[in-house]
């Protein structure tokens, strides 16, 4: 564990080291040696909508054990849900604002919401909010800070651990399990040669939970690098490593401290590879076409310090995780655009307790597939 501590601790070193030689790269550039326009300049106004509509055939992530008890109507109190699969219609709207701040270098401002609506079980349907600002730092070269919000996500119903301990194994003991997230982003990208890009991402967010689960409180952290990278005149590539950690409170405060705490703690390392392929086909009738496939892989190492008696659903306890995705898209006008697509995820929970691997997997595996149409229209004015 100390070795692994050291080697989270080094690359969190070097992605701050990365960032710091980047940023100084950029701010040192000739671009903030030129004058300051007289006056700002607004340039563009573009306005980016589109709705989806999908079909979700796992919508709260249950393992086999628990899609079957649901078909069976056990546990009571547990189940909140109509259907454990859905149709799920997803608008989103996004403003943009392009101006000049700095002579001959854009910069943009952007707004974004988005509504998550399960038309079956409203109880899963969430909103997210997003803004942002980017500069151009060179004509190849740009910064963005970005807020995003998350008011409300249902995960689903769990037992309040303090409750079952005054009304048993009851109805009454599940309770919703939710949480509302708040984010900053900060990210640095520049061009070289001709067309590889590379970027730089830190995120920083922090959950709160509703009073049920406060113990699952947390701040989270994250460091990526991105690479895009073409190798056809039709063939692009885009390949992605994300180091995450998130460390939780740990205790609920009501009843309990820190010192007095028997669980659970649900901090974690993560570790996240993604690689993208976009490949542009022959033209349809004259139209644009494409086809992407997207294959993500993330490995989470919970650190809970507490023995496998009192959390057994987090210590020593790996999570594999396993994205799949294919989408084609056609540009039906220059401002219209459709995709189909389809979406796989699959995790696999691993402990180094053995006598506690069945528990663990009947628990929090599962697999997902999601299927859908988007329709995207942009504006300019």
């Amino acid at each position: 564990m100390n070795n692994i501590g050291k080697l989270n601790s080094s690359r969190s070193r070097i992605f701050c080291l990365l960032f710091s030689t980047v940023f100084v790269i950029f701010t040192n550039s000739n671009a903030f040696t030129q004058k300051h326009s007289k006056k700002i300049k607004v340039s563009q106004f573009e306005i980016e909508s589109s709705l989806a509509t999908l079909y979700d055939n796992n919508i709260l992530k249950y393992s086999d054990k628990y899609l079957e008890r649901f078909r069976n109507r056990e546990d009571e109190g547990r189940f909140h849900i109509k259907t454990y699969d859905d149709i799920v219609l997803v608008p989103s709207l996004e403003v943009f604002s392009s101006f000049n701040v700095l002579k001959n270098l854009k910069s943009k401002i952007n707004a974004a919401f988005t509504h998550r609506l399960f038309l079956n079980n409203d109880i899963k349907s969430w909103d997210y909010i997003s803004f942002g600002f980017q500069q151009y730092v060179t004509k190849r070269a740009y910064f963005k800070f970005s807020c995003n919000y998350l008011p409300h996500f249902y995960v689903r119903h769990f037992r309040d651990r303090q409750w079952v301990a005054v009304y048993g194994y009851t109805p009454e003991t599940f309770q919703p399990f939710s949480f509302r997230k708040k984010e900053y982003e900060f990210l640095v990208q520049n061009t070289f040669c001709i067309n590889t890009r590379v970027r730089l991402t830190l995120a920083k967010s922090s959950c709160f939970h509703n009073k049920h689960f406060t113990e699952y409180d947390c701040r989270n952290s994250s460091y990526g690098i991105t690479l895009y990278q073409p190798l056809h005149e039709k063939v692009k590539i885009e390949a992605a490593y994300e180091f995450a950690t998130s460390k939780a409170k740990g205790y609920d405060a009501s009843y309990e401290t820190k010192v007095t705490s028997k669980g659970p703690d649900a901090s974690y390392k993560e570790d996240d590879f993604n690689l993208l392929i976009n490949w542009k086909l022959p033209f349809l009738f004259k139209h644009e076409q494409d086809v992407e496939a997207e294959c993500g892989y993330s490995i989470r190492y919970y650190s809970s310090k507490f023995p496998m008696e009192w959390d057994e659903e987090h210590a020593g306890r790996v999570d594999k995780n396993l994205r799949l995705s294919l989408t084609y898209s056609v540009n039906l006008q220059k401002q219209l655009k459709i995709s189909g697509f389809y979406n796989w995820l699959n995790r696999d929970s691993y402990t180094s307790a053995k006598e506690n691997q069945m528990y663990l997997s009947d628990e929090k595996n599962y697999n997902q597939s999601l299927v859908g149409l988007k329709i995207t229209y942009k504006l300019k004015i």
